[in-house]
C-alpha cells in the first residue's frame, strides 16, 4: 500500500502502556523453493516445549516481505498467548508478505486461523478462501474465537473469503482496524448474500473501530451485524471508502450498539443492486424490505449516534440502469430509528458528490445487469477482480486490474477534498496525501469557523476566532472550485469576530473557506 502511516489508536494506548514486556521474535524464512512455500503452521503450533507448553508466550512470528507462505492446518491460540503474525520490514507496505493455505492430502483446504486469544496481523496479504481458478472461495476463514479478546489488524489485504474477511464469533471483542484493504468477498457468478467486511453477527462486541480501510468488490455488506441479545458498546467507521459492493442487505448495518460514530467516510454506489425487495430480502432489516445504507435496529435510553460528514452517492452508469428497470429502485441512505435519533442533525450526516476516484477496478455494474436479466444464472459478470499480471492464465476471469496503479484519490477541488471534520478529505487519506489538509494549505481547527444558520437562503454569518492580528479573508466557491463572492478580506484584530452575509446565490452546496496567516478552514454551505 502507498503512502501507509502506522497503527496510531489513542485506544491501544491503555493495553500498551501498562504492561511493556520483551517480545521473543521468531523470524519465519521463506522456502527458496517458490513451488513449495514455508508452512508456517508446524513454527507457531508447534513452538512448545518437551511438555507441551509454550516456549514463550509473548512471541512474535515475522515473515519475509514479498514472500510466500502457506498454513497446512487452523493456527488456534488460546487465551494465555497472544498470536502475532507480522511482516519483517513494517514500513514496506508495498511489499507484504503473503499467507496462503495449502490443501491436505484428501485435497481439503484448512481455515487460516481461528484464535482464541488475541491477535495481531501486521503488513500481510492474506489470500483467505481460494481453492483454485475460477472456483468459489471458501467461507470463514479467519474467525475470531475469543471471547474477551483484542484484535489489532493494520496495513493488511485480506481476500477471497466468501463469507467475512474478519469473522467474530465471540462477546466483548475489541477489534481495530487501520489501513487495510478487504477485496473480493462473495459467491463468484451467482446470486448469494454472503461477502462482507466484518461480520459480528449474533455477538456484541466491546469496541470495533475501522479506520483509513478500503472494502471493494463484495456482494453484501461493509458491516453485518444482526440477530445479537445485547448491544455493541462502541463502533466507529471513520475516513474509509467503499466501491464495488452489490450490498444486497444494505452497507452499514449497525444492530443493536450504544455509541457509534460514522464520520468522514466516501461510500460510491453502496448499495449497487437497488433496494428491490424481490431480490434482496433474504435477511430482515430495520425497515422491512427497503434496504438502506446506514441501518439501526434498536434504540435505548443511552443510544448515541455521531453520523456526519460522509460523501454517499450513486453513479450516472448507476442511476441510468435503475431508470431503466421499475423492479429498481435507489435505496435510502439512513435508516427511520437512525432518523428519528438524529433529528436535525441528520441534515450533516452526509452529502451526496458524485466523484471520479482516479484509478480503480471497473465496476461491477455488468453482474447487477446479469443478476436482473436471470436471477437464477450461474454465469454471471465475475465481480472478483484478478491483478493484470494472471492475464491469459486460469485465474482470468475477464476482469483484470494493475493493483501497482491503484488510486482510490479524487479531485482535489471536489466538495469531498474539504468536507472532513477536519477540513480535509473524506475517505481514505493514507494513500492521498493531498487530501489530508484539504486543498494544500494548512488546516487549523482552532480557527473555529462557524457558518449559520446552515441550510439557509439568503443570508450567512461567519463566526471565528483568531490568536492574533492578521490578514483574514473569506471566500465562497463552487464545487468545482470557482471563487463566486469574497464577503470579506481585511487585516483583523485577535478575538472573536462575527460577519453577515446577504447574498443570491441558486440551491446547492458550496465551500467556504476562511483564509488567515495560521492557516485556514473550510465549511460547508447548503443552500435551499
Amino acid at each position: 500500500m502507498k503512502n501507509i502511516y502506522q497503527l496510531t489508536f489513542v485506544l491501544l494506548a491503555c493495553f500498551m502502556s501498562s504492561q511493556i514486556t520483551a517480545q521473543r521474535v521468531v523470524d519465519i524464512m521463506a522456502s527458496a523453493d517458490p513451488s513449495n512455500p514455508t508452512d508456517i503452521f508446524p513454527v507457531i503450533m508447534g513452538d512448545t516445549t518437551a511438555s507441551g507448553d509454550r516456549v514463550d508466550n509473548n512471541t512474535v512470528y515475522r515473515l519475509e516481505n514479498g514472500k510466500v507462505y502457506v498454513t497446512s492446518g487452523r493456527i488456534v491460540n488460546k487465551p494465555a498467548w497472544p498470536l502475532h503474525i507480522e511482516a519483517m520490514d513494517l514500513t514496506n507496505t508495498d511489499n507484504k508478505a503473503i499467507l496462503s493455505r495449502k490443501p491436505n492430502a484428501s485435497g481439503s483446504f484448512p481455515d487460516v486461523m481461528w484464535p482464541q486469544g488475541d491477535l495481531t496481523l501486521r503488513n500481510l496479504w492474506i489470500v483467505a478462501g481460494e481453492k483454485g481458478a475460477l472456483e468459489q472461495h471458501d467461507w470463514g476463514k479467519i474467525r475470531i474465537a475469543g471471547a474477551n479478546s483484542r484484535v489489532i489488524v493494520s496495513d493488511c489485504i485480506i481476500e477471497k473469503d466468501r463469507g467475512g474477511f474478519l469473522q467474530v464469533r465471540a462477546g466483548n471483542v475489541k477489534m481495530y482496524v487501520d489501513n487495510c484493504i478487504f477485496r473480493n468477498g462473495g459467491n463468484r457468478r451467482i446470486l448469494q448474500g454472503n461477502g462482507r467486511g466484518v461480520d459480528c453477527r449474533d455477538f456484541a462486541m466491546d469496541t470495533l473501530i475501522i479506520r483509513n480501510t478500503i472494502v471493494h468488490n463484495i456482494q453484501d455488506r461493509f458491516l453485518r451485524s444482526q440477530g445479537g441479545t445485547a448491544p455493541h458498546n462502541y463502533v466507529e467507521i471513520d475516513h474509509c471508502t467503499s466501491f464495488n459492493t452489490v450490498g444486497r442487505h444494505g452497507h452499514i448495518q449497525l444492530g443493536s450498539v450504544l455509541t457509534a460514530k460514522i464520520t468522514n467516510n466516501l461510500f460510491s454506489n453502496p448499495i449497487m443492486m437497488g433496494s428491490s425487495p424481490f431480490y434482496t430480502d433474504e435477511q430482515t432489516q430495520p425497515d422491512g424490505d427497503l434496504h438502506k445504507v446506514i441501518t439501526i435496529d434498536t434504540l435505548f435510553a443511552n443510544t448515541s449516534l455521531t453520523i456526519s460528514n460522509n460523501n454517499i452517492f450513486w453513479t450516472d452508469d448507476v442511476t441510468g440502469y435503475w431508470a431503466t428497470n421499475d423492479t429498481v429502485n435507489a435505496p435510502g441512505v439512513l435508516s427511520d430509528l437512525v432518523l428519528q435519533h438524529l433529528g436535525a442533525a441528520a441534515d450533516d450526516a452526509y452529502f451526496s458528490e458524485p466523484l471520479n476516484l482516479n484509478n480503480v477496478p471497473v465496476s461491477i455494474l455488468q453482474y447487477v445487469k446479469d443478476l436482473y436479466a436471470n436471477p437464477a444464472s450461474e454465469d454471471m459478470f465475475d465481480f472478483i477482480v484478478e491483478d493484470d499480471l494472471l492475464a491469459g492464465t486460469p485465474f482470468d476471469s475477464g476482469n483484470l486490474f494493475d493493483f501497482d496503479n491503484f488510486d482510490p484519490c479524487y479531485s482535489e477541488t471536489s466538495l469531498s477534498a474539504t468536507s472532513a471534520t477536519d477540513g480535509g478529505g473524506v475517505g481514505i487519506r493514507t494513500f492521498c496525501p493531498q487530501l489530508v489538509n484539504g486543498i494544500g494549505e494548512e488546516v487549523n481547527e482552532a480557527l473555529d469557523l462557524q457558518v449559520f444558520p446552515n441550510p439557509t437562503s439568503g443570508l450567512a454569518n461567519f463566526r471565528f476566532e483568531l490568536a492574533r492580528n492578521s490578514e483574514t479573508s473569506i471566500s465562497v466557491r463552487s464545487l468545482s472550485g470557482q471563487l463566486l463572492a469574497q464577503p470579506m478580506n481585511s487585516e483583523l484584530g485577535a478575538g472573536q469576530h462575527r460577519f453577515e452575509w446577504n447574498f443570491d446565490l441558486p440551491r446547492g452546496m458550496y465551500l467556504v473557506t476562511l483564509q488567515t496567516e495560521m492557516g485556514m478552514m473550510t465549511q460547508k454551505l447548503v443552500v435551499r
